[in-house]
């Protein structure tokens, strides 16, 4: 998938698939096993299926993008008083903060969700679902996991699932370890 139609022979890693990510061709130039190809390529692009699916999906029946619609999700359901810091969203989404503040303000135009400051810290904003924004968070969860069963976990077993979301969570603990330390310089 990824090498180009290499075969073997220009391989000069000895194709150990399990043991070896990289080959050489005969130029020297490095390049991705088969295998180890076809499970970043396919990672990244299932994923980036599935998100412009969804966000197709919930554009087209209810004129929310996915990212809104996780924006009110983590407000609605993950947030116990339908609050939640600007800081906090930005790590749950994750989006970047910029990218964020940008949803966020587009959601408030939209009347979703509302600004306020932190009692506690003048300096920080809170991100408040509204009942409009809740309305439409209800309106759009059907159309959602809809999409989720039908576009991801209709494909799976039970047991692929539990194995995906175990993978998933060890590729993200690293990410999150790695981003903390950047994060701290």
């Amino acid at each position: 998938m990824y090498d180009g139609g290499m075969t073997a022979k220009n391989d000069r890693t000895g194709g150990d698939e399990r043991g070896t990510a990289f080959r050489i061709n005969r130029n020297s130039v490095r390049s991705l096993s088969p295998t180890y190809a076809d499970a970043f390529l396919g990672l990244v692009r299932a994923g980036e299926q599935l998100e412009r699916t969804l966000d197709s999906e919930l554009r087209r029946a209810h004129g929310i993008g996915l990212r809104g619609f996780e924006v009110l999700l983590h407000l609605g359901v993950f947030s116990p008083d339908g609050r939640l810091p600007l800081t906090q969203l930005t790590v749950q989404a994750p989006l970047s903060q910029s990218r964020m503040s940008r949803l966020v303000a587009e959601l408030e135009r939209d009347g979703l969700v509302s600004r306020e400051t932190d009692e506690r810290d003048t300096r920080a904003v809170k991100v408040a679902i509204t009942e409009e924004g809740l309305g439409l968070l209800r309106a759009a969860q059907d159309t959602h996991y809809d999409g989720l069963e039908r576009h991801l976990f209709s494909r799976l077993t039970r047991d692929d699932i539990a194995q995906l979301a175990k993978v998933t969570r060890k590729l993200l603990r690293r990410v999150d370890d790695e981003g903390a330390g950047s994060r701290g310089a």
